[in-house]
Parts: structure tokens; C-alpha cells; sequence
């Protein structure tokens, strides 16, 4: 049990949240092995076996995702192209991750599938469960940084019950959802200006999204109902490594230590996650509960748990890698792209040597409204 900095709550570390022994230790018979599925490549088959059979519909069916959305603006919707990357049109250069989508001129999806695939490794994290607030029945919910919209559905077929809207900066959302879901395109850095308050926000993955997260923990405070909850998923930078298996000087160790510097020059710094409870009791939640996972580089550790958790870790970075240090780094840092390719590239490679016993720090934080 630890004090926050508000007499008025508390914060609670739940470290093993369903008994598991968290046993990073590394997989003594397996460490030396080089011929792992993700070096060698996974084809399909193999693929849909480690990720579950519903996952493949969410990653492959790109009809579901929608080249223009009629409803919106042409200058919410457009979008641009940077260093061969499509980036959102809405607040141009607000946000450094690419979105890219599937119409006539750019074939590829790359990041939507990234988002999708990160969310199925989310869920595979938490065990399914979309949300660690105490059982209620939220009648209006917020999903902040909604992206192509799955965790929104999700839960709006478990609570057919409830509103709920998703908001993003991008139009990447799919054209057919439950008829109690739906998304407006708007920027939460802004004054927010919904006509009616919320029972429940619920932000997922959105390190390195906002400026200002003070001003978001009084947004998400003000726009609640009394006794509303506000629950937060991230994960929290920089990479950590328990015994000196990643040196600094190392591509890997370099590189996330320029994530960070990127991070504070960019002002979208990548630490928040882990000061998340403090800063929600500076603006007056309480009951607040901090959850710890983790999430493994790769599949070094020797439980079943987290190996998977590596695997699935692994592959979402060596898709998202370069993407994620694409902008920052030629915005922010000075660099070329064709610079950062060629350090993605022996980053990734050091990502995938089960040598490397690396992980990243994952919370869930939530707290009341009193």
C-alpha cells in the first residue's frame, strides 16, 4: 500500500491481480535457440494458432475498414504522406504514429493492423477483461484515442446498456458497429465540449498521444458524473532490464534512450504512464489502483504466460518499430529517414536475440470521481 500525494485517496499495487507468480526468469532451454517463429517467418496457418481464430477477421478483413467516411468533413478525413508513411489530416503533425489505410493509392495498412493486433495483445494481458473498475452499470462512456475502434465495440456489445463514444484524431474507424456505438474525430488536448457527462473514461495505449496530461486528468475529472470512474491502460518507457543483458551502448539500449530524449523535445514525453496515479490525485480522483504487468521484448522468460506475452510483444514492435521512431526522430531529432530504417533495422534485430532479457512496464491506474 503506498500514499499518494492526496489525503484524500490511495493507491493500491495489486501485484500478482489473479495469484500468478510473475516469473521473469530467463527460459534456460530455449535461450540459445534461433529458430523461433518469428525469425523464421509465420505463415498464416501458424499464425491464426498463436493469435486464436479471432483474430484473423480483425486483421484481415480490410472491407470492414473504411478509404473516406461521407459523414465527415474532406478536411477531417484527408490525409498525408511523410516519409512514405500517411499520417492524419485532422491537426496535421499532432500525432507521430502513421495511419496508414487501404484505398487506390496506398495498399497498405500497415499501422491499422499494428493498432488491431496491439489491442488482441492487450486483451491477451488483461485475460479478456475490457475494464478493472468495480462492477457498474455506466450508462455514457468515453473511449479516449478510440483508434480503428475495437476495444469501443467490445464493450459496447458487453454493455448494450450503455453509450458509448469514441474519440480519435484519424477516421480509420469501421463503417459497422452496434447501434449503442459511435465515433466523433476531435482532439482531447483541446477544451473538451460534450453536451453531457461521462460515467466512465477509459484511455488504452495513448503514451506518447497527449502534450499536456495534466490538463487531461482535469478534462476526464470535470466531464465525469459523481462516482464516475476513469481507468487508464499503458504501457510506460523506457525499456527495462533487470540484468545487465541490454548495455547502453547497445542498438537497443541506444534506442530507447532516444525514444525518450525524442520524447522530451517533442513534449510527447513516453514516462507518464508510471506517474499516472499521482497526477489523477493531484486533480481529485480517489480509490485509485495501480495494476502492474509486464510485457517481455521476446520470448526469453521461462513461464508460458509471459514467453506468449514476449511473442506477441515481439511481433507488434517489429511492425510498429519503425513506425513509432519514423516521426519522432526526423521531426525532433535531426535524423534521415533513410538513417532511421537502417537503425530500425538493427534494432529489431537485437529485439528478436532471446539473449536480450528486456520488457516493458504495463499499467492499468483507475480511480472515482467522489
Amino acid at each position: 500500500m503506498e500514499t499518494s500525494a492526496s489525503d484524500a485517496s490511495h493507491q493500491e499495487e495489486t501485484l500478482f491481480p489473479q495469484g500468478d507468480n510473475i516469473d521473469l526468469q530467463p527460459d534456460e532451454v530455449s535461450i540459445w535457440k534461433t529458430d523461433s517463429p518469428l525469425e523464421r517467418g509465420i505463415d498464416d496457418a501458424e499464425m491464426q494458432s498463436i493469435l486464436g481464430s479471432d483474430v484473423d477477421s480483425a486483421l484481415g478483413e480490410s472491407e470492414t475498414w473504411p478509404s473516406s467516411t461521407a459523414s465527415l468533413r474532406s478536411s477531417i478525413v484527408r490525409a498525408r504522406e511523410e516519409n512514405g508513411r500517411i499520417y492524419h489530416g485532422y491537426k496535421d503533425g499532432k500525432y507521430v504514429l502513421p495511419t496508414d489505410q487501404l484505398s487506390d493509392m496506398y495498399i497498405q495498412q500497415e499501422e491499422l493492423d499494428r493498432q488491431a493486433f496491439q489491442y488482441q495483445l492487450c486483451q491477451l494481458t488483461f485475460e479478456n477483461k475490457l475494464s478493472f473498475i468495480p462492477a457498474i452499470q455506466p450508462t455514457r462512456v468515453l473511449d479516449v484515442g478510440c483508434g480503428i475502434g475495437m476495444w469501443a465495440i467490445d464493450f459496447g456489445e458487453e454493455h448494450p446498456e450503455s453509450e458509448v463514444i469514441g474519440v480519435d484524431l484519424s477516421p480509420v474507424q469501421p463503417g459497422f458497429t452496434p447501434p449503442n456505438v459511435h465515433y466523433e474525430i476531435d482532439d482531447l488536448e483541446e477544451e473538451w465540449s460534450f453536451s453531457r457527462k461521462f460515467d466512465y473514461v477509459h484511455c488504452q495505449m495513448m503514451t506518447g498521444a497527449f502534450r499536456d496530461w495534466p490538463n487531461f486528468y482535469r478534462q476526464a475529472f470535470d466531464n465525469l458524473n459523481e462516482g464516475g470512474w476513469l481507468e487508464i491502460q499503458d504501457i510506460d518507457f523506457p525499456m527495462r532490464c533487470d540484468d545487465g543483458t541490454i548495455m547502453p551502448d547497445s542498438d537497443l539500449g541506444k534506442w530507447s534512450e532516444l525514444m525518450m530524449e525524442a520524447g522530451r523535445r517533442s513534449g510527447f514525453l513516453l514516462d507518464t504512464c508510471g506517474k499516472a496515479a499521482e497526477m489523477m490525485a493531484s486533480v481529485g480522483f480517489v480509490d485509485i489502483v495501480r495494476i502492474p504487468f509486464k510485457w517481455p521484448i521476446n520470448q526469453w522468460p521461462r513461464d508460458v504466460k509471459h514467453k506468449t506475452l514476449g511473442i506477441w510483444t515481439e511481433a507488434n514492435f517489429s511492425v510498429g518499430l519503425e513506425s513509432m521512431t519514423l516521426a519522432l526522430f526526423t521531426r525532433f531529432m535531426g535524423w534521415r529517414k533513410e538513417e532511421v530504417w537502417d537503425f530500425s533495422a538493427r534494432v529489431i534485430a537485437e529485439w528478436r536475440d532471446v539473449r536480450r532479457h528486456g520488457y516493458f512496464d504495463v499499467y492499468v491506474i483507475y480511480g472515482r470521481k467522489p
